[in-house]
């Protein structure tokens, strides 16, 4: 079989082939160019509420103060006198009760200051008194071995005794051993002897810081004294102002 051509396909438009059908066709172009498109609007209608009515705005009048004229007063010569005699015993009174608050602070001052130096000598005294009593007790311990020393003595005076009775042969000691007796004797009684001169030693310097401690007490009692006294000064003279003015 042979292939045959095949015819090309008809197109499908829409011929004009008369005058009237041109016209037709452009004068349906021409209208559908030129009309606007219509808007679907739709079928009911929305209510819009009226807008308020308009009031004019008027200015609130505001009551007037009522201005009140003071009317000038001149003092006369005697109130004048008055108010100066008022404005000066109002300053002297104001000058009273602060010369009376500088009075009392110094008397508290110096009774601050008073207190301190009586706690300074209160302390020195009770100083003192613990030195005394150490030398005291020093010396009590320096009289037990004084009375061992003296114990001591005693005995190499016994053995001096059996000494001169061993050389006469009244004993059976030899005197060597005697003598070594004695001589032990002494070197306790002479130890007692240190013994007791440290401990006086010690007392004594125990004294001599209780006098020191004294002495330091003494002078802080004498300055309590003096600020005491002016405190006491300061607040009297208060009182006084005190009762005079104020």
């Amino acid at each position: 079989m042979s292939n045959q051509e095949e015819p090309p396909k008809k197109k499908k438009e829409f011929q004009k082939r008369t005058d009237e059908d041109i016209d037709s066709f452009l004068s349906r172009s021409e209208f559908s160019k030129t009309q606007a498109p219509v808007k679907s609007t739709p079928s009911y209608q929305v209510a819009t509420p009226p807008p308020p009515p308009v009031t004019p705005t008027q200015p609130v009048e505001q009551p007037k103060k009522a201005v009140v004229e003071e009317e000038k007063h001149e003092p006369t010569e005697a109130e004048h006198e008055d108010q100066i005699r008022l404005a000066r015993s109002g300053r002297a009174e104001a000058e009273a009760y602060h010369d009376v608050a500088v009075l009392r602070k110094k008397a508290h001052a110096f009774g601050h200051k008073a207190a301190k130096f009586y706690h300074k000598y209160r302390s020195n005294e009770a100083k003192a008194q613990k030195c005394q009593a150490r030398a005291v007790a020093y010396r009590e311990k320096a009289g037990l071995h004084r009375e061992k020393a003296r114990d001591f003595r005693d005995r190499e005076k016994e053995y001096e005794v059996e000494l001169t009775g061993a050389a006469q042969g009244k004993t059976e000691l030899s005197p060597e051993s005697i003598r070594t007796k004695m001589a032990t004797m002494e070197k306790k009684s002479a130890k007692q002897e240190e013994v007791s001169k440290r401990n006086e030693s010690k007392a004594a310097s125990q004294t001599a810081k209780a006098a020191k401690f004294k002495t330091r007490a003494a002078k802080f009692l004498e300055q309590n004294k003096l600020f005491e006294s002016e405190a006491r000064r300061y607040a009297k003279r208060a009182d006084n102002l005190e009762k005079a003015g104020v």
